[in-house]
């Protein structure tokens, strides 16, 4: 591709994820990783996705004043995530991509079909203590080879019911956790692609109005409304791309 029609196509995505995240609260890595990867492939998608989601998950991780209390009670789902997704991440660029690619797809649909059934799971209780290291190292496992940060993660901070400003902190925490130690692995193995940094400018330029735009649509289209759209689109596009994957 001409690089005009590179940076098109990564401004178009990022403005696109960059909605979806003002409209919802979350979705940034999901829709430009799912996007990007049958331009780019995983591994560069994942790559162009990094920065922008750092800085757009920044603020969401130090924002709300709860920081200290959430790290407390979370912490072994933070640090088990983050290390976990080191690991993975390391194998995922010394690997073909095929199966990744496939998994990728499948986390995709799975994770669009629990948000369509709007299923509630229950309180973790005393179980939290195992359940919070357990929930890290499986997302951490599958973010590191996937760049998914949702599932099982989202399900679980569901269980926690917590307060809406501060279930947002707490996934801002392990967003920005997962996405720098996702960056590590690709830092280290060497496997961010030549001209990132102009990608990750136009793409956290894009997110940023995106954001904007997707908080002006908040007040024409109801959260729910949207939610359905957006995980029914979901299901289709990671149903295409494991698809694409196998028969390739």
């Amino acid at each position: 591709m001409e690089a005009v029609e590179i940076y098109l196509i990564t401004g178009l995505v990022f403005l696109l994820a960059g909605t979806v995240k003002g409209v919802v609260g979350f979705g940034l890595p999901l829709v430009s990783i799912t996007l990007l990867t049958p331009f780019y492939g995983l591994v560069d998608a994942i790559a162009i996705m990094l920065l922008p989601s750092v800085v757009t998950n920044f603020w969401q991780a130090v924002s709300g004043g709860r920081l200290v209390v959430l790290w407390q009670r979370l912490w072994p789902l933070y640090v088990s995530g983050a290390m976990s997704t080191v690991l993975a991440g390391s194998v995922l660029v010394q690997i073909d991509a095929y199966w990744p690619t496939v998994l990728l797809g499948g986390v995709i649909l799975a994770y669009s079909l629990v948000g369509l059934a709007a299923w509630q799971p229950s309180k973790p209780g005393a179980r939290e203590t195992w359940l919070s290291p357990v929930t890290g190292v499986v997302t951490g496992l599958i973010t590191g080879l996937t760049g998914v940060l949702v599932f099982p993660l989202a399900v679980y901070f569901q269980s926690l019911d917590l307060d809406r400003r501060v279930l947002f902190q707490a996934m801002g925490i392990y967003l920005l956790l997962a996405n720098v130690a996702l960056a590590s692995a690709f830092g280290w193995q060497g496997a961010f692609p030549d001209g990132i940094t102009r990608l990750a400018v136009i793409g956290i330029a894009a997110g940023l109005a995106g954001m904007a735009l997707g908080q002006r649509i908040q007040t024409l289209l109801s959260a729910e409304q949207f939610k359905r759209v957006f995980f029914v689109s979901l299901a289709v596009v990671g149903t295409l791309i494991s698809l694409r994957a196998l028969v390739s």
